[in-house]
């Protein structure tokens, strides 16, 4: 009997303990899926927890880079002293090369949409060019292209709301005073792990290799940022939410993208809520192409005075 007893017991004690034991290993699981999921990089060492994984520009946006020289110079934000008067240098900065990109895109839509308008086959120098954005959003080969292959690529090729990138580079930048974004202009957190490439981040642990990428102005750092968001696995949800507004024919918005957020900071939600309230609060909108289309249109059919 005293036998039986024991037995139960030890049994009961076991069942408890894995009962305990169980969900901290859940836990362990979960926490290393979100860390290694994770891809943006603190533009400050001091105060963020975030990390933006490389991504280097293609041959044909290297040769754009060349043959479209900026002359554009960069202001001293630290200088500006006055809030309102960094923030709209900031905007009025970083805005025109976002909506550079976006144009880009929108004209490499448009030739997608012209291919899979065409009953021929694609051309032996549309291939090319198809294969070129395949490799660049990380998508695999294919000999012969049908119509679905041709039609993925408009999930990949298409804008990123002014809004959203304004609301960013100035969260990851401190508005254009960080260390990184002065001496490399990297407005974003884009690593790069080649010695000497970038920026080592002085809060860096000793066995780690990664730098701040460094560009050679925040022409190339916008570019990266958005072929980042069209091709990185981690922000497919990103790309799911703007096909879905593309398909129910609705203006594509910061207010909408920054929910496809969830990696891009390890602070999840908070990072979310706070690109949005940025968004909000600067009225970042007004920046959006659809709102500035919108706005020639209703000014268009204004009576005039």
């Amino acid at each position: 009997m005293e036998r039986k007893v024991l037995w139960l017991v030890s049994f009961a004690v076991i069942f408890i303990l894995w009962l305990k034991i169980d969900p901290v290993a859940e836990q362990a699981k979960t926490n290393t899926a979100v860390e290694v999921s994770t891809d943006n990089v603190p533009m400050d060492d001091d105060n963020k927890q975030s990390k933006v994984t490389e991504s280097q520009s293609s041959k044909q946006e290297q040769e754009y880079f060349e043959s479209h020289p900026i002359t554009t110079e960069k202001p001293d934000f630290a200088a500006i002293t006055d809030i309102k008067q960094r923030k709209q240098a900031f905007f009025e900065f970083l805005a025109p090369f976002v909506e550079e990109k976006n144009e880009l895109l929108l004209r490499d839509r448009e030739t997608i949409k012209q291919i899979l308008a065409n009953e021929e086959p694609p051309s032996r120098e549309e291939k090319r060019w198809l294969k070129a954005l395949r490799e660049l959003h990380n998508l695999k080969d294919v000999g012969v292209y049908l119509h679905e292959d041709v039609a993925e690529l408009l999930t990949y090729v298409d804008i990123i709301p002014t809004s959203m990138v304004l609301a960013q580079a100035a969260n990851e930048s401190a508005w254009g005073t960080s260390r990184f974004a002065v001496e490399g202009n990297n407005y974003f957190g884009q690593w790069c792990f080649r010695k000497g490439c970038g920026l080592v981040p002085s809060s860096r642990e000793e066995d780690a290799d990664h730098e701040v990428r460094k560009f050679n102005d925040a022409r190339e750092s916008v570019f990266a940022y958005v072929d980042n968001l069209n091709s990185n696995p981690a922000y497919r949800e990103l790309r799911q939410i703007r096909a879905q507004l593309r398909a129910e024919n609705k203006p594509v918005t910061g207010l909408e993208l920054v929910h496809g957020l969830d990696h891009y900071s390890q602070r999840g939600q908070e990072y979310i809520d706070e690109i949005e309230s940025l968004i909000e609060y600067n009225q970042l909108w007004r920046f959006n192409l659809d709102h500035q289309i919108a706005q020639e249109n209703t000014d268009e059919a204004a009576p005039s005075n």
